[in-house]
């Protein structure tokens, strides 16, 4: 029997997988990272059928209004609701065939199966066919009238544009194209391995190197010389400038790359996260980089010490829109009612940092999002209560991000540096206590 021209059933297959993540993101609206960690079948997959599962995944996600409204014209009349499934395939099997370059025919097939497969999609199995047969006959002329402006969704999108000015989300619609390039923090002699592992040096800790392979192939992971963080998420604890043996709390800590980037410049460090699970990947790679932290798994909204400290890192749960380049699903399941809610937990959050630091003590406040909401307009909330002042970051403590100073904070915005590879959007700001 030829296993090739028809897949067998139950089998992992890396198209139905991609399909299946599809759907979690956008009938369950959960983070694509809980399907590739929590899925049975991808997790059985091959390596190299799961890097082709990643690759549909990804470039449906980094493509997708593109990919909409091919499809959109395309289609006669709109999809019912209950065609979730059927759109997902449309979805997979159009970013496959226009940007990944798989075998066309093979393509096709596989993806009409894995609609015979699943029940809400099998009466669309024809419909399917058709269109994907329509792809490849008039595909060098399909992305003409479609900008990859439209790959970044009206919200954020418009929003952007009018807070950062014109041009962002085609800016950031271009860092959103392809796949980051890969950052690590570098402990020590940043500049030795810039030159080792062929990389290029950003800020006073970053390496960013092409991610080829396996991170823990690469020279220096097992010795715990470096972490995999991006450029922008290295700046709070630069700016924070932690000093050797200062008592420093990292709140909502977990995977853990600020406290270990506090551990190694010398501080005694607290970690405070409600999870467990994460909790013990921070400890694993506690362990990995030679570094040391006290752990405690509490909510830092509530947690309380007898001990004040001399500083405190926030970097508060958030939207995640600024880190789209990284997890391109965060576009697709955050609305801009969410904002509020996250808003209400921030400012909690911030404030029991507050009641935690000594007098004198510091504080950086940061979110990896690009929503003001949670940014400037929290930080003036927290700026009411008047134990607390801004205090400014001045050009030369900004140092690499002094280009993205407004009022003493740091504010990157989406799409920077997206001719050199991108950053993260990101919201900085150091507050004091009287």
């Amino acid at each position: 029997m030829d296993t090739q021209s028809k897949p067998i059933r139950n089998r992992p297959d890396p198209r139905g997988c991609a399909v299946r993540a599809l759907e979690w993101v956008f009938g369950k609206h959960r983070p694509l990272d809980q399907f590739l960690e929590q899925d049975q079948r991808f997790m059985a997959l091959p390596p190299r059928d799961r890097a082709l599962s990643r690759a549909i995944i990804g470039t449906s996600l980094r493509r997708m209004g593109q990919i909409d409204a091919i499809l959109d014209a395309m289609l006669a009349k709109p999809l019912p609701k209950q065609a979730l499934s059927a759109r997902q395939i449309l979805r997979a099997g159009t970013a496959e065939l226009l940007f990944l370059r798989s075998a066309p025919h093979g393509v096709v097939h596989s993806f009409v199966q894995t609609a015979v497969q699943m029940r809400t999609a099998r009466p669309y199995k024809g419909l399917i066919n058709a269109i994907f047969r329509r792809i490849l006959r008039e595909q060098k002329g399909l992305l003409d009238d479609t900008p990859i402006s439209q790959n970044i969704p009206n919200w954020p999108g418009e929003i952007w544009d009018e807070r950062y000015g014109a041009g962002t989300r085609e800016r950031a619609a271009v860092a959103l194209m392809e796949p980051p390039a890969l950052d690590l923090t570098v402990f020590t002699d940043p500049e030795h391995w810039a030159s080792a592992l062929d990389g290029v040096r950003l800020g006073p800790q970053t390496v960013r190197i092409a991610a080829k392979g396996r991170i823990e192939d690469i020279a220096g992971y097992g010795e715990g010389t470096w972490i995999v963080q991006d450029v922008s998420a290295a700046l709070p604890v630069q700016l924070l400038n932690p000093q050797p043996d200062e008592q420093i709390v990292d709140m909502c800590a977990a995977p853990g790359g600020k406290t270990m980037q506090l551990a190694a410049a010398g501080a005694v460090v607290t970690a405070v996260d409600q999870n467990k699970q994460r909790l013990r990947r921070l400890s694993e790679n506690l362990s990995r980089t030679k570094q040391s932290a006290k752990l405690v798994c509490k909510d830092a909204a509530h947690w309380q010490s007898d001990q004040q400290f001399d500083a405190v890192l926030v970097d508060a749960p958030c939207s995640a829109t600024g880190i789209f380049r990284r997890q391109p699903d965060v576009l697709h399941n955050r609305r801009a009612a969410d904002l509020a809610v996250l808003a209400e937990q921030q400012l909690a959050l911030a404030k029991n940092a507050a009641r935690l630091l000594k007098p004198g003590g510091r504080m950086i406040y940061c979110v990896c999002s690009a929503e003001p909401e949670e940014g400037e307009q929290v930080l003036a909330e927290l700026l009411a209560d008047e134990s607390l002042t801004l205090e400014p970051f001045t050009e030369p403590q900004a140092g690499f991000a002094a280009g993205f100073l407004t009022d003493g904070m740091v504010r990157i915005p989406p799409g920077a540096l997206a001719d050199q590879g991108g950053m993260d959007a990101f919201f900085i700001a150091r507050l004091r206590k009287h």
